[in-house]
C-alpha cells in the first residue's frame, strides 16, 4: 500500500502525463486564421478536414470543387479555410466570383503567384513565366512575348492556321460521320487535342504536326482495308506523346502528399529525360531554321513584322534586332532554355467579325467549361478579404468557376476597388445574368444598345474567370477565343448535331491540370 507521499508523487506524475498529452495533441491540432470561417469539428481533430475531403474528392474526380464542397459551400459562407495538420498553414478558400477577380486583376500589389503554385511547375518548366513570381526580370519576359498575342498578329497569323485545321477536323469528321459511325455517336476528344495541337504548335513554332491529318489517314487506310501501321507517324504524334505525358505527370503529383517533391523526383527519371530531349529537339530544329533566314537580314528588314510566319519568328527576330542594334553578336536561341520553357507552356495550355450571339455562345461556353478551376495567390501584405483579416504568407485558393450563385455578401465588406468596379460595371450576379448559372444561356451576355437598338455582347455580364485576369492571367487567351469561335463556325455550317443517348449526355468532368469533359460525344449528320 502506498503511504502519502508516493501517492502525491504518483498524482503528481500522472497530471504532468496527462498535461503533457494534451499539451502535445493541442500542437499537433490544425492552425487557424482567426476571424476566418472554418469547421468546428476539423480543428477539433489532427487530420483536419482532410477525412471529409477524400470521400468528395474520390466521388467526383475534381479536387477543387470538393475543397469548395465541404468549406465554402458546407459553411454558406463565401470565404472559409481549409484545415490541414499542423505541419501546414490553412488554406483560405475564396468562393465568390466578384472578389476572385477584384484579387486577379486589381489587387497585384497585395497577391502574387503562391509558393505552392510556383513549385508545382517550377521543376518542369523552371524559367517560364507560369514558373515565377512577379520581378523585373519576368515583366522583361513578358513584354518580349507581349506581341504574340496582340490582335493583328493572330489576325494574320494564327487566323489562317486555326482555319486550316478546323477543315481537317470538319474532314474528319465527314468521313467519320458517313462512314465507321454513320448514324451512332463517337468521342471527340482526342479529335480535339489533335487540332488543338496542330493550331498551337504551327502558331508558336511554324511547322504544322500533322495529328489531324494522320487521324483522316488512318481511318482512310482502315476503310480501304490497309494496315494503318504502314503509315509513318507525323511529327506531331511524338508530341502529342509529350504533351500527355507531362499533363499526368502533374496531375499525378498534384494528388500526391507532397506535389512539389513529387514532381522534382519526376525530373530525374528517364521518361523525363526523354521528354525535354523529344520537346527541346523538334523546337531547336525549328529555331535554328529562323535564326539562320533572320541572321542573313539587315536591321531594316528586321523591322519588318511581315515576315513572321509563327510566334518564334516574332520573339526570334527582336532579339537579333536588338543584337544587331547593339552592335553585339546575337546569342544562340537554341541554347535559350527560358525560351524553350515559355513555347512548350503555350503547347500545354492551349476573327473580326462582329456577331453577338457567337460571342456570347463562346463565352458562355467557356464560363461552364470551368477548364482552369482555380488558381492559387499568396498575400504579400496583411490585408483583407471580404472583411476577414488575412496575414502576409497566407495562401489562398481562388475558385474560378461561375456555375452557381454565390452566397451574398455584406457590399461594406468589400474592398475599395470592388465596390468601385460594381459601381462603374455594375454586377452582373445580382441581375438578370446571374440567374441559373447552372445552365447554357448564352443571352446572358447580351444587352441592347439604348442607341442603335440592337443586340450587342457584354463582356462584363457576369465575372468572366475562364482565363484567370490581370497581369498573371492566361496568356493564351486571345488565341483559345479565336480558336473557338473559328470552329464553332465551321463545324456548325458543316454538320447537324443530333440529341446524344441518355447514357452519353452529362456536364460532369475529372480535373487534372484542366478539367476534361467525361462525356465527350457527339452524334452528326452531314449538312
Amino acid at each position: 500500500m502506498l503511504d502519502s507521499a508516493s501517492l502525491l508523487k504518483l498524482l503528481a506524475l500522472l497530471g504532468l502525463a496527462a498535461a503533457v498529452a494534451i499539451l502535445g495533441r493541442r500542437m499537433l491540432l490544425p492552425r487557424r486564421y482567426p476571424g476566418i470561417p472554418y469547421n468546428t469539428a476539423s480543428a477539433g481533430r489532427i487530420s483536419g478536414d482532410l477525412p471529409d475531403l477524400m470521400p468528395v474528392y474520390r466521388a467526383t474526380n475534381e479536387v477543387t470543387r470538393a475543397i469548395a464542397d465541404i468549406t465554402t459551400r458546407k459553411l454558406g459562407t463565401p470565404i472559409a479555410q481549409l484545415l490541414f495538420p499542423s505541419v501546414r498553414r490553412p488554406l483560405i478558400v475564396v468562393d465568390d466570383p466578384r472578389e476572385v477577380e477584384d484579387i486577379v486583376v486589381r489587387r497585384n500589389k497585395q497577391f502574387d503567384r503562391a509558393p505552392t503554385f510556383v513549385g508545382m511547375f517550377k521543376p518542369m518548366f523552371p524559367t517560364a513565366t507560369i514558373s515565377q513570381f512577379t520581378t523585373p526580370a519576368l515583366r522583361a519576359q513578358k513584354r518580349l512575348w507581349a506581341d504574340v498575342m496582340s490582335t493583328e498578329f493572330l489576325r494574320r497569323v494564327a487566323a489562317p492556321n486555326i482555319h486550316r485545321s478546323a477543315s481537317e477536323l470538319v474532314e474528319l469528321w465527314r468521313l467519320k460521320a458517313s462512314t465507321v459511325h454513320r448514324d451512332r455517336p463517337f468521342d471527340v476528344h482526342e479529335d480535339f487535342k489533335d487540332a488543338t495541337l496542330d493550331v498551337i504548335w504551327t502558331t508558336v513554332v511554324g511547322d504544322n504536326p500533322g495529328a489531324t491529318r494522320y487521324s483522316i489517314q488512318r481511318l482512310q487506310s482502315q476503310l480501304a482495308g490497309k494496315e494503318a501501321a504502314d503509315l509513318t507517324p507525323p511529327d506531331g504524334h511524338c508530341i502529342k506523346e509529350q504533351v500527355a505525358y507531362i499533363n499526368d505527370a502533374i496531375a499525378r503529383a498534384d494528388s500526391s502528399v507532397i506535389p512539389p517533391l513529387a514532381l522534382k523526383l519526376q525530373t530525374y527519371t528517364a521518361r523525363y529525360r526523354k521528354f525535354r530531349r523529344t520537346v527541346n529537339g523538334e523546337m531547336r530544329r525549328a529555331m535554328q531554321k529562323a535564326a539562320g533566314r533572320f541572321h542573313s537580314l539587315e536591321v531594316g528588314r528586321l523591322e519588318d513584322e511581315a515576315i513572321d510566319r509563327c510566334a518564334m519568328d516574332l520573339v526570334l527576330r527582336r532579339q537579333i534586332l536588338q543584337a544587331k542594334k547593339a552592335g553585339v553578336t546575337p546569342s544562340d536561341p537554341t541554347r535559350d532554355q527560358t525560351m524553350l520553357d515559355e513555347m512548350f507552356v503555350l503547347l500545354v495550355a492551349i476573327v473580326q467579325a462582329d456577331v453577338p450571339y457567337l460571342d456570347a455562345a463562346c463565352e458562355e461556353t467557356f464560363r461552364l467549361s470551368c477548364t482552369a478551376t482555380c488558381s492559387l495567390r499568396q498575400a504579400l501584405v496583411d490585408t483583407h478579404v471580404l472583411g476577414c483579416p488575412v496575414p502576409k504568407g497566407a495562401e489562398l485558393l481562388l475558385i474560378y468557376c461561375v456555375d452557381r450563385a454565390p452566397p451574398p455578401v455584406d457590399e461594406a465588406l468589400r474592398s475599395d476597388t470592388s465596390r468601385a468596379s460594381a459601381e462603374k460595371l455594375g454586377d452582373g450576379l445580382q441581375g438578370a445574368p446571374g440567374r441559373d448559372l447552372g445552365t447554357f444561356q448564352p443571352r446572358r451576355w447580351l444587352v441592347r444598345d439604348e442607341q442603335t437598338g440592337k443586340e450587342v455582347f457584354n463582356a462584363y455580364a457576369v465575372p468572366s474567370l475562364t482565363f484567370g485576369g490581370g497581369y498573371r492571367g492566361c496568356f493564351g487567351r486571345k488565341l483559345a477565343v479565336m480558336e473557338l469561335r473559328i470552329m464553332v463556325v465551321l463545324l456548325i455550317l458543316s454538320f447537324e448535331f443530333l440529341p446524344l443517348p441518355e447514357d452519353l449526355r452529362g456536364m460532369s468532368a475529372h480535373e487534372k491540370v484542366f478539367r476534361e469533359p467525361d462525356f465527350p460525344f457527339a452524334k452528326v449528320r452531314v449538312l
